[in-house]
């Protein structure tokens, strides 16, 4: 998860809704400090921390996390094409190359 860029989120929702941090920290009872160091990726906070600030900020864990959870997706996708790669030999790696580039060239 890129914790820095749902910590930026946050804030982009906090000075939207022109709440100043004190404010967002009291109403989702969390310490100023902590919603600080969330905001510039320092800490992580938890499920249960994420949601009340999300409710609090009335948007959802799917605006603050969606960068992070595709990328999550791809590279589950990337780990799995690595894997059949390392079991092939060099003239199997030399297509896979060629056969992606093809694909890739395509308009679909």
């Amino acid at each position: 998860m890129d914790y820095y860029l749902i910590g930026s989120r946050i804030k982009e929702l906090r000075l939207s809704r022109g709440m100043t941090q004190e404010q967002l920290a009291e109403s989702a009872d969390i310490s100023t400090n902590f919603l600080a160091c969330i905001e510039i990726g320092k800490r992580k906070g938890s499920f249960e921390t994420y949601s009340k600030l999300v409710d609090v900020l009335g948007s959802s864990l799917d605006y603050i996390t969606r960068d992070s959870i595709e990328g999550a997706e791809i590279n589950v996708l990337k780990n799995e094409l690595n894997g059949y790669f390392d079991k092939c030999d060099a003239g199997k790696r030399e297509l896979i190359v060629k056969m992606s580039k093809v694909i890739c060239e395509q308009d679909l």
